[in-house]
């Protein structure tokens, strides 16, 4: 398999494969396969390692992560340093597999009023 040639040397690919959100990095790594980023895609793993730490710091669960927080993190993680395009776009590929595995926080229907 792709993955295991490319990332099962990764500490930071195995340790994150074996936490909390382990099936979500191991469908993360899948689409780095699928979209043929997998060989150039290792700092990937300490962009999304760095985010993980990031939001479990300020008590964040991982089904609040959108775009505002994404960007909230890059701002403040880099610190007046600028943020790589490659980096912003491996959390925006994060989010849309979070999304695919419905780790979105269930939103209930609209409360109905009477007419």
């Amino acid at each position: 398999m792709e993955v295991e040639e490319y990332l099962g040397r990764s500490r930071l690919y195995r340790r994150l494969r074996g936490g909390l959100h382990g099936q979500l990095v191991e469908r993360y790594a899948a689409r780095l396969v699928e979209e043929r980023l997998v060989r150039h895609g290792a700092w990937r793993w300490l962009v999304v390692g760095g985010l993980l730490s990031w939001i479990a710091g300020r008590r964040y669960e991982l089904v609040d992560l959108d775009e505002q927080v994404v960007e909230r993190y890059l701002r403040t993680s880099r610190r007046g340093q600028s943020i790589q395009h490659g980096e912003r776009a491996a959390l925006k590929r994060w989010l849309s597999v979070r999304r695919e595995e419905g780790r979105d926080r269930a939103v209930g229907p609209a409360a109905s009023h009477p007419a």
